[in-house]
């Protein structure tokens, strides 16, 4: 039975709430009609050619996208460039285009709590309330050697490679994260005590001032420590859907996303 796409919407709202946003973030609505109808929705972390062609292979009528495909606003809208072409061929398919950013970071089964979880972390809460609880903190079950835990935290994320700062023999035990490109809280995983500080995107000079601290970090990219959620987010729309008896299929896009490759 096909449903609204303001009633997918809805869902993806209870678990992400809109209001938990960060300031200036486009998280909401990209492009579309909230009242046509659905049968099929694809998740995926960003939109471009590839996740349109595989919306329309499995007639997928909505995309819920991680990042906001129109983050800044236009000034003007031509399909001679690559952004206006993507929007053009959205809006002659009839794809409509929804993106949950930010609250779906900060959100309480968001992108950082499940990391903490697979990562195994115990008496998590929130990094920075300055940014709505953007984050985690918490602490492993034992301490383990920096090495053994940046391998554990490649093989949980399927990352090709991790970047490492730190002695690899050094112990820890208190963890904090920002999945994404969290690389301005590293201050806060700093002051809250963290052993090692988990997100992607980390700059140079950042890195430098982490390690001056006396803080460890790993990077795994930003990709890989996003990636994560979509299959909760699956599991949790088609879960909802069953719950009105609406049997929309709830895909996850095939198509890898990273835009780095590891030579």
């Amino acid at each position: 039975m096909p449903v609204k796409c303001q009633t997918i919407i809805t869902f993806v709202e209870e678990m992400a709430p809109k209001a938990l946003a960060l300031e200036g973030d486009n998280t909401g609505w990209q492009v579309g009609d909230p009242n046509s109808e659905v049968e099929a929705v694809l998740l995926a972390m960003d939109v471009d050619h590839a996740v349109v062609d595989e919306a329309l292979e499995i007639n997928a009528g909505l995309i819920v996208a991680h990042h906001p495909l129109i983050y800044k606003p236009f000034r003007s809208l031509r399909l001679d460039f690559p952004a206006g072409a993507l929007l053009a061929r959205l809006m002659r398919a009839g794809l409509n285009v929804y993106s949950a950013h930010t609250s779906l970071d900060v959100a309480e089964r968001g992108v950082n709590a499940v990391l903490a979880a697979k990562l195994g972390l115990a008496e998590t809460r929130g990094l920075s309330e300055e940014y709505g609880g953007l984050g985690r903190i918490g602490r492993l079950p034992e301490p383990v050697p920096l090495g053994e835990f940046a391998e554990q935290v490649k093989r949980v994320l399927g990352a090709p490679a991790v970047k490492v700062g730190g002695d690899p023999d050094r112990l820890v035990s208190k963890v904090a994260l920002c999945g994404g490109s969290g690389g301005d809280l590293w201050p806060k995983a700093a002051f809250a005590g963290a052993d090692v500080y988990i997100t992607g995107d980390l700059k140079y000079h950042a890195a430098r001032d982490i390690l001056a601290a006396g803080m460890s970090f790993i990077d795994p990219g930003h990709y890989p420590s996003e990636r994560i959620i979509l299959e909760p987010l699956r599991d949790y729309l088609a879960e909802r859907c069953r719950t009105i008896g609406a049997g929309v299929r709830i895909d996850i896009v095939r198509t890898h996303q990273d835009p780095f490759k590891y030579l």
